[in-house]
């Protein structure tokens, strides 16, 4: 720790509210980089909290600082950066454990729990990342055109069938209905059932209208091109099936009959351009012509009249395909001959048509003179006014309506197009429906709208949080207003009269219920403003008193500081005032602040002079005494500007710092004091080395020397860090040396124990061979060591040395033992982690099931490896014997994996 740690604070440690910000902001200290979770959790200024919270910057930390805090600065902060992001990923983001996930999401859950903006609710309904937050999100919002709207966007299928589970309002389905077909043909199908079944059970639904809007559908979808390698069938089966139906709405029925015309037309086109690209070759007897189709085409197309017959278009296609025949064929002829009562009727519709336009152009004529009406100009504008209203833009599509209909009117009622007043006239009662639908939807909203106003008082809401639900009540109100309200519009409200009163009576008795709080808040903010007013005065009675030290005036001034930051504390129209007359209290004291920091300055200024003049001191230890009077004198200086202060202070100890340099000869000559304790404690490290490096048998018995070694080496003051590592190395070095010699005899016992078992399994083959029992056993007398085998191979070598043991008793024995050996082998390689062969699987998946079983019948414990090991050895040694064409097979498995084990335990 330096001197100046000593005697000054961190500026992020000071009393004082803005030095703390300031530092919090700007300093790179490595103490306030680590204490920065602290003050943002801990410190009483909440300016400094949110300003940690912003250089920390991190997703845990604004959680609990938004579940925690009651400011509205660091709550509206908190709700921005989480919003960021739970709805914007980012991909540089590092990977989070599943645990701290888990933990992250229900705080995310909690938090969301606490919004109460319409507008946040809805953002995290759309664009939150995370499935469980947009499914909470939702679960909030009640609005039918809304949560339709995320319907038609949610990509994750069972929070959308949820979604339209909820949706009850037919126009909204409608609406889905039609948007979806184009861009999600599987939700368009499942809106459409959801509409009918809600309709079936209003009493409303028409099936042959269903089965007629999907017939027009797929006949729409054929005209576009789709199914071209079965275009003849599915037409088929379009005409088939709307031959069934009786009562079709006219406009279906025409919507109908012009994807036919389009099928048809296309169909001939294919079959004329085949025709032309074969013209070449010699006509051959029996070939039909290729005009064929054409002809079937217009007689169709005549037999079924519609709006979309175009006589000009078929004639055309006539002359096309027959002006693309190389060579006139006996059939082109008959084809022709056939038909021309069709072309000439054909001919006859244009001939009216061009005599009815000479008609209408001779009366033009005759009346008075006026300029051709731009047909094509007002097609343009009826689309875009179409357009428009398709996208539910209802106030550029009413201005667009009003510009064409006053354009038309000032044209003569005779040069009028009939088209375009026709097409006018549809559109504007298309305009008319999606108004009525709009005020319809709105009156919906403004239910939805009352009804949350009418539950405010019963919500136990805050004061403050139903003051600000009623603003925004009412700007939703006059939001749908303005929707409504078109330019033009006669009428100044929207919103029927009884509706509005209601939410008029809603919103009273709301704020009545308010009221008392706001009365009670308006005292305490007068009573605050009496209280701040006498301190203004007293802070400027001080000021102006010559005598008032600085430490006086520094907690008034840090007072005044907080109170300015504190005028939402105050009645709303006294704020300025006050604000202005914390101002000219802060100026005065600030006056007499630089007056006393000139003063300290100047003493520090002579101390500086006085520290100059050690060096002139025969003796160190007086100038030392002085020098420590002089930093004590330092501090009771007091403090002056931050800036000036740190100049003058480096000043200062420029002076003062030799002279405790010179303090550092005296720590040397301790030091060599200490060289002594060094020797001696390098002499135990050499012999605690040379312990490390004897014989196997002599390390085994010298624990207690090693342990003489370190108690010696822990009673030597001081010992250098070097020589403790040293020593730590030298004990390390003796202990993994007694660990090896373990290991070594404990494999040799267990290559002893394998023998054993070889040979009890070889002396169970002899047996079977019909030789009889070697009490040697190869090279090991086992039957006289009895105590070297386990119990169950002693076990084992009585019954192989029992004569009453038949070989069939003995061979249907390691028949009964081979189960268990099996079993022993794959629990063995479950243990080890090693894969079982695949005839075991069965057998290994069982024994997982039954294993976390039992661990979940006894809590979760965990048995011992060791224990485990040792009582999977106990039945390996009981399985013997086994067959002798399985036993190589499966001791192979149990060695292999019993070594892994013992590699796990730290003992092979």
């Amino acid at each position: 720790m330096s001197l100046k740690s000593r005697f000054f604070k961190k500026s992020w440690q000071l009393s004082n509210d803005d030095k703390r910000l300031a530092a919090v902001r700007e300093d790179e200290d490595p103490e306030l980089l680590s204490a920065l979770p602290d003050l943002a959790a801990r410190d009483p200024s909440p300016a400094v909290r949110l300003a940690a919270l912003q250089r920390i910057n991190s997703e845990p930390f604004w959680l609990d600082a938004r579940l925690r805090e009651s400011d509205p600065d660091i709550l509206s902060h908190a709700d921005r950066f989480l919003l960021r992001v739970v709805t914007v990923p980012d991909p540089a983001a590092d990977e989070v454990a599943p645990e701290q996930e888990a933990q992250l999401q229900a705080a995310r859950q909690q938090w969301l729990e606490r919004i109460e903006s319409t507008e946040m609710l809805r953002a995290l309904a759309v664009d939150a990342h995370q499935v469980a937050l947009r499914k909470q999100a939702l679960a909030r919002i009640h609005a039918q055109g809304f949560l339709g709207d995320c319907y038609a966007r949610e990509p994750d299928a069972e929070l959308a069938a949820g979604l339209l589970q909820r949706i009850n309002q037919t126009s909204t389905l409608e609406r889905l209905h039609h948007h979806l077909k184009k861009s999600s043909k599987h939700k368009a199908q499942a809106v459409q059932a959801r509409l009918q079944a809600i309709r079936s059970a209003q009493g409303h639904y028409d099936a042959e209208l269903a089965s007629a809007e999907r017939l027009v559908d797929q006949a729409e979808a054929l005209a576009r091109g789709k199914h071209l390698d079965e275009r003849e069938a599915k037409l088929d089966e379009l005409r088939a099936a709307w031959s069934e139906l009786e009562n079709v709405q006219d406009t279906l029925q025409a919507r109908f009959a012009g994807a036919l015309s389009i099928i048809e037309a296309a169909m001939a086109r294919e079959v004329v351009a085949g025709a032309s690209v074969d013209g070449a070759a010699e006509e051959t007897p029996g070939i039909a012509s290729p005009m064929g189709p054409i002809a079937d085409a217009i007689r169709a197309r005549l037999r079924h009249p519609s709006k979309a017959v175009q006589p000009q278009k078929l004639l055309a296609e006539w002359d096309r395909g027959w002006n693309s025949l190389k060579q006139v064929t006996a059939a082109d002829e008959e084809v022709k001959a056939d038909v021309l009562p069709f072309l000439k009727e054909l001919q006859d519709q244009v001939q009216r048509q061009l005599e009815g336009s000479r008609k209408s152009e001779a009366e033009a004529a005759s009346g008075a003179q006026a300029e051709p009406v731009d047909q094509a100009a007002f097609n343009d504008d009826l689309d875009q006014l179409s357009r428009l209203l398709e996208a539910g833009e209802l106030a550029q599509a009413n201005e667009r309506w009003r510009t064409l209909r006053k354009t038309l009117k000032s044209i003569p009622a005779r040069q009028r197009p009939s088209a375009v007043s026709g097409r006018l006239q549809r559109l504007e009662g298309r305009l008319k429906e999606l108004r009525d639908y709009q005020h319809w939807s709105h009156n919906k909203q403004r239910d939805e709208l009352i009804e949350r106003v009418e539950a405010l008082p019963g919500s136990g809401q805050h004061p403050d949080a139903i003051t600000a639900a009623l603003k925004e009540a009412r700007a939703e109100w006059q939001r749908l207003e303005k929707l409504e309200i078109l330019p033009g519009d006669k009428r100044k409200f929207a919103a029927p009269g009884g509706q509005w009163r209601r939410f008029q009576d809603a919103c009273s008795a709301a704020f009545d219920l308010a009221r008392p709080y706001f009365e009670k808040r308006q005292s305490v903010q007068e009573e605050t403003l009496s209280e701040l007013e006498r301190f203004i005065e007293s802070g400027l009675e001080k000021a102006a008193d010559e005598s008032a030290a600085s430490k006086d005036l520094t907690p008034i001034m840090r007072s005044a500081r907080q109170a300015i930051r504190r005028l939402d504390e105050l009645p709303p129209k006294a704020r300025g005032a006050a604000a202005g007359k914390l101002r000219e209290l802060m100026n005065r004291i600030s006056e007499r602040l630089d007056r006393a920091f000139e003063k300290v300055e100047a003493e520090k200024r002579r101390l500086i002079d006085q520290a100059k003049r050690l060096g002139d001191e025969p003796e160190l230890k007086s100038a030392i005494d002085r020098a420590k009077g002089l930093q004590a004198d330092w501090k009771k200086a007091g403090q002056g500007r931050r800036r000036t202060d740190q100049t003058l202070w480096k000043e200062f100890r420029a002076q003062i710092d030799p002279l405790f340099e010179r303090l550092d000869g005296e720590r040397k000559e301790r030091e060599q004091a200490h060289q002594a304790v060094f020797k001696e404690i390098e002499g135990l490290c050499a012999r605690a080395e040379a312990l490390s490096e004897l014989d196997d048998e002599e390390l085994m018995d010298a624990g207690n020397r090693m342990q003489e070694i370190s108690d010696g080496i822990a009673a030597l003051h001081p010992k250098p860090q070097g020589l403790v590592k040293r020593f730590e190395r030298a004990r390390t070095r003796f202990g993994d040396r007694q660990s090896e010699i373990r290991k070594k005899r404990e494999a040799q016992a267990t290559e002893q124990l394998q023998d054993a078992v070889l040979a009890v399994q070889a002396a169970f083959a002899r047996r079977l061979e019909g030789q009889g029992f070697d009490s040697t056993l190869d090279k090991e007398d086992l039957a006289a060591r009895p105590d070297f085998l386990p119990d169950a191979l002693k076990d084992t070598l009585q019954r192989l040395e029992d004569e009453a043991m038949t070989d069939d008793r003995l061979r249907a024995l390691s028949q009964t033992h081979l189960e268990s050996a099996r079993q022993v082998a794959v629990e063995l390689e479950f243990l080890s982690g090693l894969d079982s062969p695949k005839e075991e699987q069965r057998r290994r998946m069982d024994f997982q099931v039954r294993r976390l079983a039992d661990r979940m019948s006894q809590g979760g414990q965990k048995p011992d490896l060791g224990s485990e090991l040792a009582e999977l050895e106990s039945r390996w040694f009981g399985s013997l014997p086994l067959p002798p064409d399985e036993f190589d097979a499966i001791a192979a498995r149990v060695d292999r994996a019993r070594s892994v084990v013992k590699q796990m335990m730290g003992i092979a």
